[in-house]
């Protein structure tokens, strides 16, 4: 038994004296290396010495590490949207739209969780829809069961993706349904896409003024049609309305102020508007086209109105980047990429 030991701690002590010697012999041979900094040829003349390309200094063999910053993977430790890059993103064409996309979430001024919801929100959202690809929505993460902002999440993406309303009944309430259907409506350009709403007759007639409500903002009243305002009751304030917009005819308007609104006015329309006032200025600015005027407007008026001007008066990302709002800059990156993607509506009805 005592031999064993005694064998054991022979070993041990050549083993750790091994390990001392070669630490020792490193230490030693590591001071000469650096003797030969920008000199490649002569550091490269000593075998316990490598030249690293990267400083122009030679080191000790197995002292340099590499920088897996420096490896091209799509993204890199300093680009935060790195680990949100798919494969389903290799093949994609280079289009405007699928830039925009690509450039989100935009993770200035926002948190962490903040970032991971944007992400399946915007990005993966806006790449399914862009590219009538569905798969972008499988990347989104349903944590668990109880996960009901991720299974509408999903469930929206793959509505709009695939136009395809059996998504919108699986939405866990009346205003995730709105979402759905208006959307699919207008990625579409289908109005009839709105006769499926059940749940609610008001929102049914909101999805009909909707429709006719975007094309008249794109300049497209001559796509407004007859049978399009004919959806909304007789006899009714909205009908009037959109026969007005059709024709881009004032007086079919009747004197009513929320079709009005939706004509070149003078600034002076708006007052003594009260609870109009804020979307009398927005439309100011939309008929005008005159972006000053969202300026006039403050928080989230302001917003709203910038919003607005993005995506159907300018639909360039620059208009974006003037909100205040982290959250609605993100969801105006993504709308201005789908409104001007090749395949929605407005772009069809050309």
């Amino acid at each position: 038994m005592k031999k064993g030991v005694i064998i054991g701690i022979v070993i041990g002590i050549i083993v750790l004296g091994s390990v001392v010697f070669y630490i020792l012999n490193s230490e030693e041979k590591e001071i000469f290396c650096p003797d030969y900094d920008n000199n490649e040829e002569e550091c490269l003349s000593h075998l316990e010495c490598e030249w690293d390309s990267q400083e122009d200094n030679c080191e000790p063999i197995g002292m340099i590490e590499e920088d897996e910053g420096d490896i091209d993977d799509g993204g890199g430790e300093d680009n935060p949207l790195a680990r949100f890059v798919s494969e389903l993103e290799k093949d994609l064409p280079n289009t405007s739209s699928n830039e925009i996309c690509k450039k989100l979430p935009l993770t200035e001024g926002l948190s962490a969780e903040e970032i991971n919801s944007l992400t399946a929100e915007n990005r993966y959202n806006c790449l399914a829809v862009v590219n009538n690809n569905p798969e972008f929505c499988e990347l989104i993460v349903i944590d668990n069961e109880a996960d009901i902002q991720g299974k509408d999440g999903k469930n929206l993406c793959l509505a709009y993706a695939k136009k395809d309303i059996s998504y919108c009944k699986k939405m866990s309430d009346n205003e995730g349904k709105h979402d759905c259907y208006f959307g699919i409506s207008l990625i579409s350009g289908d109005i009839d896409v709105c006769d499926n709403i059940d749940y609610d007759e008001n929102d049914r007639e909101l999805c009909y003024w909707s429709f006719a409500n975007a094309l008249y903002w794109e300049g497209k009243s001559d796509k407004i049609t007859t049978e399009h305002c004919n959806k909304l009751p007789a006899g009714s304030q909205n009908r009037d309305s959109c026969l007005a917009m059709k024709e881009g005819d004032v007086s079919l308007c009747k004197g009513d102020f929320n079709c009005l609104t939706l004509f070149e006015q003078p600034m002076s329309f708006c007052e003594n508007q009260g609870k109009s006032l804020k979307y009398c200025i927005r439309d100011r600015a939309m008929t005008s086209k005159n972006f000053s005027i969202c300026e006039t407007l403050t928080g989230e008026l302001r917003d709203d109105c910038i919003g607005d001007f993005a995506g159907h008066i300018t639909q360039e990302i620059s208009t974006c980047d003037l909100l205040s709002d982290d959250f609605a800059r993100n969801t105006c990156y993504k709308d201005v990429a789908i409104q001007s993607g090749s395949n929605f509506f407005f772009n069809l009805y050309n």
